[in-house]
């Protein structure tokens, strides 16, 4: 046989090989043929790619920029490089695309690359190749779409509205291109029309589920409607997607066994659901209780890495349909199932619709009702959920003895005596999300600011670095009779800096019907008082009362908006006292892991009884 067949026999070998993921096997017969002098770009990089799942990074980079040696243009070669360099390495991606890009590489390389960009969390370098590719096709919808969510991604919802607006005009038969133009207009704050789009996207397709999900969370911004309303909607799309009832459970109902509790989130990172969750999970005892983990997040970081040391198992499940992350639990033998998110950004409520675990509970990620009747609980508080809101749900309240809350600090912060007493004018701050900021909001801040001439308030979320939502929100404080001129608004920091903020700030005031829960811990924390209104019904409006009241702090819950108004005048005229709160002020109860964690276990237990006994075997 002569060279040039045993080289391609060989090259025909290696390619075989790593179709079929043989990638150690691969790696050597690449390099075989190369070395019978069979080479060309196209064989650099499959060598890289066999490298590269072989664990071989650098053997693999030499090999990607071999074969972009011989063809600088090579799309292919210079995208499979750049994957493999992000995000740790994202300059030296970067200078791979600029070099493939100078050679003549256009369009093939804008498209493959935007995502990758968007995966590692740089969502402005993903923006760059979307307008790029849009400058030479303008009509393309679906790519509009997707620089538009990028834009919201990267925190210029303002900049994304008209991307969003056009697909949704130019696509009109796609009710998913309502649903991302609605979600620009709620994260630049006009919760108003975002809603009114949402429905809109309902009515066209009413098993839109996103749709739905959107306006569920949605309504819980909006003001001038009720508790009842906000329960009724979520009582309407439990209907339009119930589920059959599932198979008999194989669970052995031993009230006293140890239990298997499964919990189901997108968000098991640096997101309100890790700071409230970590804490207690550590804290957990595991005589009684196995604990699996089933993740659907798309992104990790370091809080992913600390909570998969914690959890006795950990399901990544994300890509998988919902029919197989069901069988996925009910193979584990899941007894008590928890879902952390309900219908926020990474629901998979769906999943609990199915009935995979005999108990299925709803817990910190959505202080809602989700409306779905195969949730069985939900964890509460005697404050959050008293009797009288009861009826807004389809979940039993499960109350825990304190809070049902447990933040998880991470370093301390220094206390601060009241900048005031420094100034001479008082400083109020609001760090929650623009959604929440609603017309009757800004209209009781204007009110409070009209009685205190000095004052200034600091309003800081991360859209708020984009110009134009900035602005949009100064014209909204404006026609609300606010003093623009008093008002400082300030983007994104680092959770440092972010802390840091807290020092500037006498004290916080909170939104309404939405107050802060994150936002009201971390200020408790910083050692800094929150003032905020009593909830319309519903936890979600009431998370305010239980957090103050947990730290001893009942006379910052205002009875109505008058007495908010009220309360945050005198409260601004009163230096000393502020000190004396701030100079005492902690997390106590919030920040109590063991007693938090005990108290959870006795409510897995209660519930897990109460099954048993509904079985007969008790």
């Amino acid at each position: 046989m002569s060279t040039a067949a045993d080289s391609g026999a060989v090259l025909d070998q290696a390619m075989a090989r790593l179709n079929a993921r043989e990638f150690r096997a691969a790696a050597a017969l690449f390099n075989r043929a190369i070395a019978l002098g069979l080479d060309a770009p196209e064989i650099r990089n499959n060598l890289g790619q066999a490298l590269r799942f072989s664990d071989d990074p650098a053997g693999a980079e030499a090999a990607y920029r071999e074969a972009l040696r011989q063809r600088p243009a090579y799309v292919r070669a210079a995208t499979n490089l750049v994957e493999m360099l992000l995000p740790a390495r994202a300059d030296a991606a970067q200078a791979v695309i600029a070099a493939a890009l100078a050679a003549g590489a256009g369009e093939d390389l804008h498209r493959a690359v935007a995502p990758l960009w968007r995966g590692a969390g740089r969502p402005d370098r993903a923006t760059f190749h979307l307008q790029a590719l849009l400058e030479t096709a303008p009509g393309d919808a679906l790519m509009r779409s997707e620089l538009g969510t990028t834009l919201m991604g990267f925190g210029q919802p303002s900049a994304a509205i008209p991307h969003l607006a056009r697909v949704a005009q130019e696509l009109p038969d796609r009710a998913d291109a309502k649903v991302n133009y609605g979600l620009a207009l709620q994260q630049s704050g006009d919760i108003g029309a975002a809603m009114a789009v949402q429905r809109r996207a309902i009515a066209q397709d009413p098993l839109c589920r996103p749709a739905w999900q959107n306006l569920l969370l949605g309504l819980n911004y909006m003001p001038g409607i009720t508790a009842e309303d906000v329960a009724a909607a979520h009582r309407a799309y439990a209907a339009r997607f119930a589920r059959p009832a599932p198979a008999p459970f194989a669970n052995v109902p031993d009230p006293d066994r140890r239990l298997r509790i499964g919990m189901l989130s997108g968000d098991f990172r640096q997101h309100p659901v890790g700071y409230f969750l970590e804490a207690a999970i550590t804290a957990h005892q595991r005589a009684g209780f196995h604990l699996t983990a089933y993740d659907v997040g798309k992104r990790a970081d370091a809080a992913t890495a600390r909570l998969r040391g914690v959890f006795d198992a950990w399901r990544s499940v994300g890509a998988l349909e919902d029919e197989a992350i069901v069988a996925q639990i009910r193979a584990d033998g899941i007894d008590i199932l928890v879902d952390l998110t309900g219908h926020t950004e990474t629901s998979r409520i769906s999943v609990m619709e199915y009935r995979p675990a005999p108990v299925q509970v709803s817990w910190i990620g959505y202080a809602n009702t989700n409306g779905v009747a195969a949730m069985d609980w939900i964890i509460a508080d005697a404050v959050v959920l008293p009797p009288e809101d009861e009826a807004y749900y389809i979940e039993k309240p499960l109350r825990l003895p304190g809070c049902y809350l447990c933040y998880t600090p991470h370093g301390a912060v220094a206390p601060s005596p009241p900048p005031m007493l420094q100034k001479g004018h008082v400083t109020f701050g609001c760090f929650n999300n623009l959604a929440k900021i609603n017309d009757e909001v800004l209209a009781a801040w204007a009110a409070i600011l009209s009685r205190l001439p000095d004052a200034r308030l600091l309003l800081k979320t991360a859209v708020l670095r984009e110009a134009e939502t900035a602005q949009k929100l100064r014209a909204r404080f404006a026609a609300a009779g606010g003093d623009v001129g008093r008002l400082d608004l300030e983007g994104h920091s680092p959770r440092s800096d972010y802390f840091a903020r807290y020092a500037t700030v006498d004290f916080m005031l909170d939104p309404f019907p939405f107050p802060g829960g994150t936002t009201t811990v971390e200020a408790i924390h910083a050692g800094v008082p929150t003032l905020t209104r009593r909830g319309r019904g519903g936890m979600i409006s009431r998370n305010g009362e239980t957090l103050l009241s947990a730290v001893g702090l009942q006379d910052w819950i205002a009875a109505d908006t008058a007495d908010y108004i009220e309360k945050a005048v005198a409260f601004a005229q009163d230096g000393d006292g502020l000190a004396a709160i701030r100079a005492r002020l902690s997390l106590g109860p919030l920040g109590d892991a063991g007693a938090y964690a005990r108290g959870l276990e006795a409510a897995w237990r209660s519930i897990w009884r109460d099954w048993c006994t509904r079985r007969g075997a008790i």
